[in-house]
């Protein structure tokens, strides 16, 4: 059964676009297609990106701990690990990944986000360093990371603890 919205509800439908009402149409649809509110599945998408971090954590995990150890392939996989799991909280809080770009993901981190780190400045830090290890010859030893990669394992484990506490809080089911 139909229910009438208040005068300022169709007013508002009333003066949608075509682009807004195309929009609307598209998410009935994915609720309807899914069985979930779009809340429930901007949770999915956000625990699935989530589930990436934890597995480009478990293999740069595995690349510090072979024998030899790959220490440049590893600071690249930790600093994955934390760009994917603080995109997943940027896309949670603000309903959407528009800010999905490398050098503006740390300017949008949640002012909720739980405090005590200074995760913008690990953030950037983490992205030069990654970007040093992916594409600069120098150092030529693989050794020569290996401060960078434990460094960026400890901040990449933290990350992901508070990340996955922060999306639980959120409604998100980790």
């Amino acid at each position: 059964m139909s229910r009438i919205l208040p005068a300022q509800r169709l007013i508002f439908v009333a003066q949608a676009g075509k682009q807004r009402i195309k929009n609307w149409k598209e998410g009935v649809s994915l609720s309807d297609d899914s069985g979930c509110s779009i809340s429930e599945l901007l949770c999915f998408a956000a625990a699935d990106r989530w589930h990436l971090a934890y597995q480009q954590r478990y293999h740069a995990n595995k690349l510090l701990k072979s024998k030899p150890p790959h220490n440049r392939s590893a600071v690249s996989r930790y600093y994955y690990a934390m760009y994917h799991a603080m995109r997943a909280c940027i896309y949670i809080f603000h309903q959407g990944d528009d800010h999905e770009q490398h050098s503006e993901l740390p300017k949008h981190i949640p002012p909720d986000f739980p405090p005590g780190v200074d995760w913008q400045n690990k953030l950037k830090n983490a992205r030069l360093i990654r970007n040093r290890a992916d594409y600069e010859a120098y150092p030529k030893s693989d050794k020569a990371w290996r401060g960078d990669a434990e460094s960026m394992k400890a901040d990449a484990d933290l990350l992901l603890s508070r990340s996955r506490e922060y999306l639980r809080s959120k409604g998100c089911k980790l």
